[in-house]
């Protein structure tokens, strides 16, 4: 959040304004990626309602599809326990993406006013500048939240196949799902260093410009 900046907010639009004048509406900003992150679970308990006929059958045309693809570029083939363990980690590992991106919207708050009084609220209608905004999680019990999450999508998610003809759930598959989610999230993690250090850069860049 350090090194996005100038201009005022706008109560009325619920708006953060960024470097260069641009702006952020956070509130369409929190629909568009908790719908995002909605579907993404949906998507994922959808794929475990299937019966085993209907999941072996998916992956078989998936499986059989990557099959021809490698066989064109003289790769060797894979089967369809890889994919359908591989679908497990993408799937998850997009989840600990979108995860982030919730926390990111949504545990937001000002930093302590002028007067020593802070603020109680995530995220304010105010809706001050980002330079002004701190997370309202320290950044462990942040973490301890987000990978709650991963978890309790998983369970949810190995539970739901105890109802699904022919399926069962397993401690494996939990394991899969929470290391993709776990790299979804360290990717989010990698992504936001990255962009500090170039904001930090352009900062640097422009103050010894103004010189």
């Amino acid at each position: 959040m350090e090194g996005a900046t100038y201009g005022k907010s706008d109560v009325k639009t619920n708006e953060l304004c960024i470097k260069g004048g641009k702006k952020v509406l956070i509130v369409p900003a929190r629909i568009v990626i908790t719908l995002m992150f909605l579907a993404c679970v949906l998507f994922i308990w959808h794929n475990s309602v299937e019966s085993a006929v209907e999941s072996s059958s998916r992956s078989g045309r998936v499986t059989e599809a990557i099959n021809e693809v490698l066989a064109s570029v003289g790769g060797s083939t894979v089967t369809e326990h890889f994919i359908r363990k591989l679908a497990h980690f993408s799937e998850y590992g997009l989840e600990g993406i979108l995860t982030v991106l919730l926390f990111m919207v949504y545990c937001l708050k000002p930093q302590e006013e002028s007067g020593g009084a802070e603020r109680s609220e995530c995220a304010s209608r105010s809706a001050p500048c980002l330079k002004d905004m701190v997370y309202c999680l320290k950044p462990q019990k942040r973490f301890r939240a987000i990978l709650l999450t991963g978890l309790f999508t998983a369970t949810i998610d190995e539970s739901i196949q105890f109802f699904s003809a022919g399926r069962s759930p397993g401690v494996g598959d939990v394991c899969i799902d929470m290391a993709g989610f776990v790299c979804g999230v360290l990717l989010m993690q990698v992504v936001c260093y990255i962009a500090r250090i170039w904001r930090a850069g352009g900062t640097a860049g422009l103050s010894g410009a103004d010189r």
